[in-house]
């Protein structure tokens, strides 16, 4: 099969990034440079949004398109969304195929996630953790890592003060999230080395969207004169258009992640933004970070506090030329995260 249309069923809302990295784009793509049309369905509670839904959901059902792939990509409810969607998948069940990119049965119920694991052909995941999580309940599982757009933005100069960003979800207080989430690796790896460094610092956290953990981060830094803050609010997470330009702006990407099943199962795409725009990083070494993050070479790996405090002296102290170097081979690995070779693996593993 030549796949000639897409139905892709999205977990949530176009300003997941999920959506629209592994969804919205790639279908984008498919259709401008390989004329494969498509349906984007979202679970959208208003008249216009049902009735899509269910227009969508009976077309496959009584006229499902020739040389069709059917996505369900990260649902794991239980609410009439999924449920409907496990019924079109029992009767519709040829060229199925469920996507997941987070370790969703560490935060939420398994019966509907199990359930699409079983029923659908093939299952595509964000890392090799997930590979071997779902292996357990179909045997067709490969790889298709999230890619980032092509945004042609990129590192133009080191600057001073250093400058030290982060993109992300920072977290919405959730007790069940809480020992994995992003404000606990900020706060438990990356904060606490900053405290230890005297040289002047311009720190931009991008992503907090909690009006009460700005003022908390604040009060962390409130003895240290030398970091100047940069939070960013309501911001349109919608688009990434204006995004990119400001990670281009940073001289330093840091991807700090508490060692968690959770985080080990993550696809690195905070890092891969970051070296996208050339841009070396400053991460973990967990989960697919050590896949895009090559030590000395785009980025530095890290261990611990200590570990952090030392790589970001490292880059501080590192003169014009040897940080370019860093930063050129940053954006040389693009190729194997662009959204061409996300779009390439998922024809090559649907054709037959």
């Amino acid at each position: 099969m030549d796949i000639e249309h897409i139905y892709w069923f999205a977990p949530y809302n176009i300003t997941c990034p999920s959506t629209r990295y592994r969804g919205k784009y790639p279908l984008e793509h498919l259709q401008k440079h390989h004329t494969i049309s498509f349906d984007f369905v979202l679970p959208d509670r208003s008249l216009k949004g049902i009735f899509f839904f269910l227009k969508t959901l009976l077309s496959i059902l009584f006229f499902r398109k020739k040389n069709s792939l059917l996505v369900i990509q990260k649902i794991c409810s239980n609410r009439w969304y999924a449920n409907a969607l496990k019924l079109l998948v029992l009767i519709r069940n040829k060229d199925t195929l469920y996507d997941i990119d987070d370790a969703e049965y560490i935060r939420q119920p398994t019966a509907t996630l199990h359930f699409f694991l079983q029923h659908c052909q093939a299952v595509a995941v964000g890392s090799q953790a997930l590979k071997e999580y779902c292996l357990v309940y179909n045997s067709k599982v490969y790889i298709q890592t999230s890619p980032v757009i092509k945004h042609g933005h990129s590192k133009k100069e080191k600057t001073t003060p250093l400058h030290i960003g982060w993109v992300g979800d920072f977290g919405n207080g959730r007790s069940i999230a809480k020992s994995f989430s992003h404000k606990t690796s900020l706060y438990q790896l990356l904060f606490p080395a900053l405290l230890e460094l005297d040289i002047p610092i311009q720190l931009s956290l991008i992503g907090i969207k909690n009006p009460t953990d700005i003022p908390e981060v604040h009060d962390y830094f409130k003895g240290k004169p030398n970091i100047h803050l940069d939070i960013p609010t309501q911001l349109n997470w919608e688009t990434d258009d204006w995004l990119y330009p400001i990670i281009a702006t940073f001289d330093i990407g840091v991807s700090p992640m508490v060692k968690h099943p959770f985080n080990q199962a993550k696809s690195a795409f905070k890092a891969k933004q970051y070296l996208s725009c050339g841009v070396p990083v400053v991460g973990s070494s967990i989960g697919e970070n050590d896949k895009f993050v090559h030590h000395n070479y785009n980025g530095l790996l890290c261990q611990n506090v200590q570990d952090f405090r030392l790589a970001l002296e490292q880059f501080a102290q590192m003169n014009t030329n040897e940080y370019f170097k860093f930063s050129k081979n940053a954006l040389s690995g693009y190729s194997a995260y662009s959204m061409t070779n996300y779009c390439h693996l998922l024809l090559e593993h649907h054709s037959h």
